[in-house]
């Protein structure tokens, strides 16, 4: 009995442990950091992100989806959206790590990015669930369905596209710098 009481108090450390850890990165933890390291992981990220959904979209075409039945449509609709959303949390969680960029108005431009991709990644779950309830019985109620995650997926988009770029010579010098932003030329 003693064993199984340490085991459970350990586990409950461990978990105090761990919680205390997330609730201190949630405080605004961030690290400041050098212009060029801050463009580098950004870009990374951001070229990731870009290739991931430009693939999601070739296999969606690539796998017949259009002139296939409603349920296998449905199926690699599905598919897509779900890589939507890994790219776009993996994505989210690259650039909160990737820390505040040590120049003017930093924080800020740091916060609208994660924060875009943030909304993004909530945008496009609640496009997954929609595309989980598509209903594939007829035409018409399949494309209202799939109507309507399309529109979820755009707003979500959206979302990102909408982040202002602020102006910063640092890190604009530091990103005609840097090979892993080419990609997003």
């Amino acid at each position: 009995m003693s064993e199984l009481a340490g085991a459970s108090s350990r586990r409950s450390l461990v978990l105090i442990a761990l919680l205390g850890a997330l609730l201190l990165a949630a405080c605004g933890g961030s690290t400041q950091v050098k212009p060029a390291a801050y463009v580098r992981s950004m870009c990374t990220a951001l070229g990731t992100w870009k290739n991931t959904i430009q693939n999601a979209g070739v296999e969606l075409q690539a796998s017949g989806a259009a002139t296939a039945s409603r349920p296998v449509a449905k199926v690699d609709y599905q598919r897509f959206v779900s890589a939507l959303v890994r790219a776009t949390r993996r994505a989210a969680s690259d650039l909160h790590s990737a820390g505040v960029p040590d120049v003017s108005g930093g924080r800020a431009l740091a916060g609208s990015l994660t924060g875009a991709f943030d909304v993004a990644t909530r945008r496009l779950a609640q496009a997954q669930s929609q595309a989980r309830t598509i209903r594939t019985d007829s035409v018409s109620t399949f494309q209202l369905g799939a109507s309507a995650v399309t529109t979820e997926i755009k707003s979500a988009l959206e979302a990102i596209a909408a982040v202002a770029p602020r102006r910063s010579a640092q890190l604009r010098q530091a990103a005609a710098r840097e090979p892993a932003c080419q990609v997003l030329q």
